[in-house]
């Protein structure tokens, strides 16, 4: 991240509240709230049109590096990164610490805002990384992972109507992926391992949900991480689904977990970039 601070081409975007920007920030870094790509009423994030309208008024375009970094637990990050990815984006990172590991290993912290540079960005959509209800009805060979937690998946809590998880699914909540000591990802040998005991293979199309997209974006960077290259995330998750009153629900602990070859070391289009000076988290 050091290096990009004085790179003009590189677009450092802070994706967490307002307040919490004004709090500290990375030099240079403009501020895009997660909020602002959601519709208030639905939920739902805003329409491929209206998309890169908001990227491009804080200065992004296809000419530039987009580097993020958030709090614990980086979900914000994780989320702009996906849409910045699904949109078409061809340089998107994400810093491996979150700010306070920025600010721990000597990173410097600016408190005025940063204004923005519009610019133009356009789309150039291939329709990948993103499910829709339809192809998650479908199903067909796809493996479905509900990144929400235990007691969600289980049925045990909910914020929706019903509770319970999409028939067939199988649980890795969140947590299970998220690194320790201000990381945000854990070691790369320890997501192999946890995936694997899932039941996930490195050449299986995987669709990640949770309750509205951004914690299943976190299971889509991570699984990047580790080569899976047909990964989807279906942002409308457990909100949309739970809301159709005809559409199934399970409850319980009841999912399969198949025997699985190891999951493969593999370079990855979303980069998790580590401080100057660090070890790649491996």
């Amino acid at each position: 991240m050091a290096e990009h601070v004085e790179d003009a081409r590189t677009r450092i975007i802070d994706p967490r509240p307002r307040v919490k920007y004004l709090q500290g920030h990375v030099p240079r870094a403009v501020n895009l709230p997660l909020s602002e790509v959601y519709d208030r009423e639905t939920l739902a994030i805003h329409s491929e049109e209206r998309l890169p309208e908001i990227f491009g008024k804080v200065g992004v375009d296809f000419d530039s590096t987009v580097a993020l970094y958030d709090s614990y637990d980086g979900q914000s990050a994780a989320m702009l990164a996906w849409l910045l990815e699904y949109l078409g984006h061809p340089r998107v990172m994400i810093l491996s610490n979150y700010i306070e590991g920025w600010v721990k290993h000597g990173g410097q912290i600016l408190y005025r805002p940063v204004p923005a540079e519009p610019k133009i960005f356009g789309k150039k959509l291939g329709r990948r990384g993103r499910a829709l209800l339809n192809e998650v009805l479908q199903g067909g060979d796809s493996k479905l992972l509900d990144l929400r937690s235990e007691d969600e998946f289980q049925g045990k809590v909910s914020t929706e109507p019903r509770s319970g998880h999409i028939p067939g699914a199988l649980s890795l909540p969140w947590t299970e992926l998220i690194g320790k000591e201000l990381q945000f990802l854990k070691p790369q040998q320890e997501l192999r391992e946890r995936i694997g005991e899932v039941g996930v293979n490195l050449s299986d199309r995987v669709i990640t949900y949770c309750s509205n997209g951004p914690r299943a974006a976190i299971g889509y960077v991570a699984l990047q991480q580790l080569g899976f290259e047909n990964i989807q995330v279906y942002d409308g998750s457990f909100h949309e689904w739970a809301r159709k009153p005809d559409l199934p629900l399970e409850q319980g602990t009841i999912q399969e977990n198949p025997r699985v070859r190891p999951v493969a070391p593999a370079a990855s289009p979303c980069v998790v970039e580590n401080l100057p000076g660090m070890a790649p988290a491996e």
